[in-house]
């Protein structure tokens, strides 16, 4: 199975179709990758939007982003940045909150987004 990030970037793809274009950051993603994909792989983007819920699609839609990141480190580059930004502006657009923490961690950590009352460790 591909690693996380390519499969949240299939799902979001597969999910997400039908507004894709609607959506400033997330239509650029979609017309990014389809944009790349061989006529074959671009079949299989299209298998999974039809089917977002078929995971064996989504799957191997995140096999064929992860193909191509491998054959081309520049698309994986553009890929993941564009998907940190369609990520931002769905969550914006459903007032959720994105917590992430990367590299190592010392210590303590808290992610939240309403807190009411106090935290203790």
């Amino acid at each position: 199975m591909p690693e996380p990030t390519i499969m949240s970037i299939a799902a979001v793809l597969a999910g997400r179709a039908a507004t894709a274009l609607a959506t400033t950051a997330l239509g650029g993603l979609y017309r990014y990758v389809k944009e790349q994909f061989s006529p074959e792989a671009q079949q299989v983007l299209e298998a999974a939007v039809e089917a977002p819920d078929d995971t064996e699609r989504v799957e191997e839609l995140g096999r064929e982003l992860e193909r191509a990141e491998q054959a081309d480190p520049e698309f994986g580059r553009r890929l993941r940045e564009q998907y940190e930004q369609a990520d931002v502006e769905i969550h914006a657009d459903n007032g959720s909150v994105v917590n992430q923490i990367s590299g190592t961690v010392t210590g303590k950590v808290v992610q939240a987004r309403d807190i009411t009352g106090n935290i203790s460790f």
